[in-house]
């Protein structure tokens, strides 16, 4: 039995894709043991692998690291890629081993449907799914005038929304993964403290990629985002902490908060105007020849890992099991 492991409860493209892309690529293989299966997402940390199960050997597809110190490693771990060079860095891999996320594989499965062959106007945006629940998103694209795309929405959904466009902004680095993969120009934004820049780096190093995000100033709408503060002298304390914190001071877990708006109105105007400013500006795009170098050693990692998985025998039908951590 396969089980495959990612965060719960985010519903995010990033780690839903691994439902949708794993059964496609391995579904047909017979594993008579059990095995943990860490594919698409920043995963190699050690809150998150502390949870795995203690008694199965644990194969690493095109992971990445992050939020937090990497996890202690034992002899049940097998690395047969990861996301760039700064996970494998992080690690202790060799650098051969950094070679793309994984998402990248879509590229091998039939995600095309037949919204593909319309022509692309639209501009689209796609926020961080932790962004959702500082503004409202929809309102904002409205007012700049370009097309609001949720990273919460089922992987086949959220592709076939992204191949109608022609430009994507996206501040989910999986919204800008899988344009790059579909071909879909992109630009790269951070709003607020969601972008983790060295988790977009190691991606973006791994395929030679120039990554020149712009960076939009971040807020909160205090009637959006009641689960912030539950007052107004608490949306205070927080707009102080922020502040404190832009100037180097206070305590090291301020530099994270997100600002509540003074202004709304005026905030999200300004917001629109930078997007609709953005829409107009040119995308970039991976050199097509470092892609296909990418896409075709991430599949020979699959070969290797399908043989492993088979046990050097036949196929057969797989058994799959989702688990999901916190």
């Amino acid at each position: 039995m396969i089980d495959l492991a990612y965060p719960r409860g985010s519903d995010n493209i990033g780690d839903e894709l691994n439902a949708w892309l794993w059964p496609a690529l391995l579904g047909d293989l017979m594993v008579e043991r059990q095995v943990t299966l860490m594919g698409i997402g920043t995963l190699l940390n050690e809150s998150f692998c502390r949870q795995l199960p203690l008694h199965q050997d644990i194969f690493v597809m095109g992971t990445g690291a992050g939020y937090g110190p990497p996890p202690q490693r034992d002899q049940r771990w097998k690395f047969y890629a990861v996301r760039g060079p700064r996970t494998a860095a992080a690690l202790g891999l060799p650098g051969t081993c950094a070679v793309a996320d994984a998402a990248y594989l879509l590229a091998s499965l039939d995600w095309h449907d037949a919204t593909s062959n319309q022509p692309a106007k639209e501009v689209i945006l796609v926020p961080h799914h932790r962004s959702l629940s500082l503004l409202d998103w929809a309102s904002v694209c409205r007012q700049a005038d370009v097309s609001f795309l949720s990273p919460l929405l089922p992987a086949g959904q959220f592709m076939a929304g992204l191949v109608r466009a022609r430009l994507v902004l996206t501040e989910a680095m999986h919204g800008a993964i899988l344009a790059d993969m579909a071909r879909v120009p992109w630009r790269a934004f951070s709003f607020g403290k969601q972008f983790n820049r060295d988790k977009w780096l190691d991606w973006a190093e791994a395929l030679e990629i120039n990554l020149e995000p712009n960076e939009i100033r971040g807020f909160y709408d205090p009637l959006h985002a009641p689960h912030l503060a539950h007052s107004r002298a608490k949306h205070y304390w927080r707009r102080l902490k922020a502040s404190i914190s832009a100037h180097g001071l206070g305590k090291s877990k301020w530099k994270s908060i997100t600002p509540p708006s003074r202004s709304v109105e005026r905030d999200v105007s300004d917001l629109a105007a930078t997007l609709r400013r953005l829409a107009t500006s040119v995308g970039q795009l991976s050199d097509e020849r470092i892609l296909l170098n990418r896409t075709e050693r991430l599949l020979n990692t699959v070969n290797a890992l399908r043989h492993d998985l088979a046990g050097g025998g036949a196929a057969c039908r797989a058994f799959w099991r989702c688990i999901y951590f916190f």
